[in-house]
């Protein structure tokens, strides 16, 4: 039986991969040395990506000689810019409450392991009204390797207590998907059709929070 529900943040209880991607997205073009083309795949490679992961391919894109630390501080400015309380709970995916209530009904432990820093994913979840209602905050910051490596979700397992067959992941970004299949869980992939990212890997792709739900009260009567 499920024991487990760990999720993902941006883009899944926030609506914000997308603003994300579009603010990171001119943020390369403003420091980009020598103006070319870069298409939406390049882009895509941005999505769910976290610390020197993402600064590797932001100077990748952008063939900037800008240093990490000016690239992080002007991403952190951005952040702050956009991360007002007022806009993250605007983004907030308030069908989320609904698998949060069935969870603590249902004593399963709840998680989220985002690859934001752990200031940003408390803020978003506190503006949200959420915070206090999640068992464990784990952030990508805390490890070496951001997603697709699966140390982030065997971290949140061990945590836990719980075997990989015991959790169900919700997320949406390609390296999170490929992270959590790779710690052994099944993963529930929230649908995003504005952005060209390959979300097959996923269990099942859905397209609400409210497919979401049905499928994870489906998925615990089914369970042994």
């Amino acid at each position: 039986m499920l024991e487990a529900i760990i999720f993902d943040m941006d883009g899944v209880i926030v609506d914000t991969e997308y603003l994300d991607f579009q603010l990171q997205s001119d943020y390369i073009r403003s420091i980009s040395v020598a103006p070319h083309s870069l298409n939406h795949e390049d882009f895509s490679e941005l999505v769910g990506r976290s610390g020197q992961d993402l600064l590797r391919r932001i100077r990748h894109l952008s063939q900037t000689q800008a240093t990490d630390q000016e690239i992080s501080i002007a991403l952190e400015k951005i952040s702050e810019e956009k991360y007002k309380a007022e806009t993250a709970k605007g983004l907030f995916r308030k069908d989320v409450l609904k698998i949060i209530l069935f969870a603590k009904e249902n004593q399963m432990k709840l998680a989220v392991a985002s690859s934001s820093s752990k200031k940003h994913i408390k803020k978003v979840l506190e503006a949200c009204g959420i915070l206090k209602d999640f068992d464990l905050i784990v952030s990508g910051e805390d490890f070496q390797e951001s997603k697709p490596n699966p140390a982030i979700y065997h971290h949140v397992l061990k945590e836990l207590e719980l075997e990989a067959e015991k959790a169900i992941v919700i997320e949406d970004s390609p390296s999170g998907i490929i992270a959590a299949k790779a710690a052994g869980m099944q993963v529930i992939a929230f649908e995003e059709k504005r952005l060209q990212i390959d979300q097959r890997v996923a269990d099942y792709v859905l397209k609400d929070m409210d497919a979401i739900f049905e499928r994870i009260v489906n998925l615990t009567k089914s369970s042994p």
